[in-house]
């Protein structure tokens, strides 16, 4: 079985890459740019009533919105990728921080439709490889016993922007307009992109006792991940997982304004407070996961199936069992936050089944499958069923479908997790 991934100053640096310190500085970067990553990817959803009474659109277009943006982040997540590794995994992700954000604040320049959808399309551009950047780094900086940790903690920044993004987006827009909202809500991402630019990375790697470079061609990812069961179903049940929770995120401050006449404003803070749960159970699921670990290296797989399968139960009763506001929304909270406590597990697999030369370009697979798979047609789809049967009966649709499949993926990789774990090759990182 594998083995560590250590540098040769692991016992000064406690098992980290870098110095604590130093590691900290940078990982507390990413994280605060990765908030406000998902503030302007998110915040549409809360201008989406908004939008829809200025320039009368469908749901269907306003779904167009959300996945013009992610068509954007597949269409260059490859190029990016490459520029990570062979360039430098922490100035790629400021740069990229920096395009997104000036691509966001453009939107509220915007006249149109087909504007704002060139905006988004920016947005998504600017967006396309920060995740993997962020994850590559985070796996090699961290020793094994704190990667699932830190990758949770990295990971419950998604849920702060994006709680961020749609409060925020909500209550400027009511009180302000929601072309402002675009504006002023870019600006700090701007900001801590600047300041990452000088953060810690490392260097190329190399073999175990010799000084010669060892960087995997991209032909030679392809090959690995296509060798890999365990690896491709992962990346399957992302997407799929995606494909079931990104839709209800976007179209619920509409769904609670439609079906039960909750204000934009109040909508708009149910569904950050919704988010804001996985700042806990994101680490909580990453921290059990890490303990757990110790006596079955499977649960990474484990967890999340029975999570994942728990999740899709709740929110399928919450959209047809009960009509109670309070009770339907009680049931999505308990669902959401059990879902996301298995959020990591899928992440982690991306990176420790494959040479750490090629975990940029695994990631970046993981996020185009997420992106193909869920967020691209997640929130057109959910809108074109919603024109034709309605926004529950859309939602309740991509729950049950999306849900079950991510858990079948996740049990079908258990054949096979052992196995690809046991053929990566040891390796050895070296700090910059």
């Amino acid at each position: 079985m594998s083995t560590p991934d250590h540098n040769h100053n692991d016992a000064t640096n406690n098992g980290y890459l870098f110095s604590q310190r130093g590691t900290f500085v940078t990982f507390g970067l990413l994280t605060v740019l990765m908030v406000f990553d998902f503030a302007d990817r998110m915040i549409l959803a809360a201008l989406l009533p908004a939008i829809k009474a200025e320039w009368h659109i469908t749901d269907a277009t306003a779904g167009l919105l959300s996945s013009i943006l992610t068509l954007g982040m597949v269409v260059f997540a490859f190029p990016a990728a490459i520029a990570i590794d062979r360039w430098s995994r922490v100035k790629s992700a400021s740069v990229m921080g920096v395009v997104w954000s000036l691509a966001s604040a453009a939107g509220a320049l915007a006249q149109s439709v087909g504007q704002l959808l060139f905006t988004r399309g920016l947005v998504g551009i600017g967006e396309a490889g920060y995740a993997p950047a962020a994850y590559t780094w985070i796996s090699a900086a961290f020793p094994k016993r704190r990667r699932q940790l830190a990758l949770g903690l990295f990971s419950s920044a998604q849920p702060i922007g994006m709680a961020i993004g749609v409060a925020a987006g909500g209550y400027i827009a009511t009180h302000y307009g929601w072309k402002h909202a675009l504006g002023i809500i870019a600006l700090p991402g701007l900001l801590v992109a600047l300041a990452l630019y000088k953060g810690k990375d490392y260097k190329n790697l190399h073999k175990p006792q010799t000084s010669t470079p060892e960087q995997p061609s991209t032909r030679d990812g392809v090959k690995v991940i296509l060798k890999t069961p365990s690896l491709l179903l992962a990346y399957l049940s992302a997407g799929l997982g995606t494909l079931q929770w990104v839709p209800v995120v976007f179209f619920l401050p509409t769904w609670l304004n439609r079906e039960h006449g909750v204000g934009v404003q109040s909508a708009s803070l149910m569904t950050s407070g919704l988010m804001l749960l996985a700042i806990v159970s994101v680490p909580l699921g990453g921290w059990l996961m890490d303990r757990w670990n110790h006596r079955d290296d499977r649960a990474k797989v484990i967890w999340p199936i029975l999570a994942g399968a728990t999740n899709t139960a709740l929110l399928a009763l919450a959209f047809t069992a009960v009509n109670d506001l309070t009770l339907r929304y009680t049931l999505i909270i308990i669902g959401f936050f059990i879902g996301a406590s298995g959020g990591t597990g899928a992440l982690a697999m991306t990176q420790e089944l494959v040479h750490p030369g090629i975990r940029a370009f695994s990631s970046t697979c993981s996020v185009v499958a997420i992106h193909l798979i869920g967020s691209v047609p997640g929130p057109f789809l959910a809108g074109w069923l919603s024109d034709r049967y309605g926004l529950t009966t859309a939602l309740l649709t991509l729950i049950v479908v999306a849900g079950t499949g991510q858990v079948l993926a996740l049990a079908f990789s258990l054949r096979h997790y052992r196995t690809d774990l046991s053929r990566v090759s040891t390796f050895q990182l070296e700090a910059a």
